[in-house]
């Protein structure tokens, strides 16, 4: 019977989930290129049990390549990438979801540099998980642990993603951690990230009736400045409230997060009276100087946010796309606002 009911939830939701998200990811690298990773359509041209792969675009200057990631190639469908770029090893990686059917899903990290692609590694791997909402960052150093008990600094490259994650027995941000060693990724390690909050509320946040939980399932990773941690802000739906970690890898006898609350900031409850129909990537935006942060949500014709400052919530606001207002350029002016 338990098989059967998480059959049944499985088999409601991935229609939905699948018209929520823009199947690409665009990123720029200091030294401008231009890297896209989009999910395609199987056209024919490929095996019949691929329902969709995944093509890269590079684009430096006027030249303009392309390539498959070769994992993509496998049965099922490809798709929700997510891209993130190491400037000292010019290495991009990508991050993203195979489903090979809709009751089960697989978290795949891939590698390219020097025109090679290094073999995906599988992340997590079980049926009846849905994960979506994925994001990746990396960082450039560990602290190291010395024969005199302090730690200090030493160069690592390290991966840094989080995603959303359902099961038929609730629903919660995941967390993991990896290391790239000449460009090959090693699994390191795998959470909750409610592992690293400590004590939960004791009340949940009173939400309108129609409260939009949408807008706590989407973890963002946030620069903190520093090159061996990296914040993560993540929504808890039982409590409705976003939490921020500071989460700084150790190397002692191998590299991990210890277990236990790493606050980084003060515990937020959600914004009570968002009713807003969001679909797809909401991003968060903060401040580094006023701890102000900002969500957002692009539509067809808009860009929709949402900001939080001096303690308390904004009504949802629009900034309406024309072609003289892309997308880009209303996301870049929202960042610009919140920095001031």
């Amino acid at each position: 019977m338990k098989r059967l009911v998480l059959a049944l939830f499985f088999a409601i939701v991935p229609a939905a989930l699948f018209a929520q998200v823009a199947d690409r990811d665009v990123l720029l690298t200091p030294d401008g290129t231009l890297y896209m990773i989009e999910s395609t359509d199987n056209d024919g041209a490929q095996a019949a049990a691929v329902q969709s792969s995944l093509t890269l675009t590079i684009q430096r200057g006027n030249q303009r390549t392309t390539t498959t990631v070769p994992e993509s190639l496998g049965g099922g469908m490809h798709w929700r990438p997510a891209l993130t770029y190491d400037n000292d090893s010019k290495t991009l990686f990508v991050f993203w979801l195979k489903m090979p059917n809709p009751f089960s899903s697989e978290l795949l990290l891939a590698s390219y540099a020097d025109g090679r692609w290094q073999p995906a590694v599988s992340i997590d791997n079980q049926p009846y998980h849905l994960r979506y909402n994925l994001r990746i960052a990396v960082t450039a150093r560990i602290a190291q642990l010395q024969s005199n008990g302090s730690y200090v600094d030493a160069p690592a490259l390290l991966v840094h993603a989080v995603w959303w994650e359902e099961t038929g027995y609730g629903e919660a941000a995941r967390y993991g951690l990896f290391s790239v060693d000449k460009g090959k990724i090693s699994f390191v390690e795998l959470h909750d990230l409610s592992d690293f909050t400590g004590n939960v509320p004791m009340f949940p946040t009173e939400t309108d009736p129609k409260f939009n939980a949408e807008i706590l399932k989407h973890p963002a990773l946030i620069d903190n400045g520093s090159a061996n941690s990296i914040d993560v802000m993540f929504g808890d739906k039982n409590y409705a409230v976003f939490n921020r970690v500071t989460l700084k890898p150790i190397l002692d006898s191998r590299i991990h997060i210890p277990v236990g609350a790493r606050p980084g900031g003060p515990r937020i409850a959600a914004p009570k009276s968002f009713t807003e129909p969001w679909t797809g990537r909401i991003s968060t935006i903060t401040s580094p100087r006023s701890g102000n942060l900002l969500m957002y949500n692009t539509s067809k014709d808009a860009v929709n946010y949402v900001m939080f400052s001096a303690g308390s919530w904004s009504s949802v606001k629009t900034v309406a796309l024309s072609d003289k207002l892309t997308a880009d350029a209303a996301v870049a002016a929202l960042s610009r606002m919140i920095s001031q």
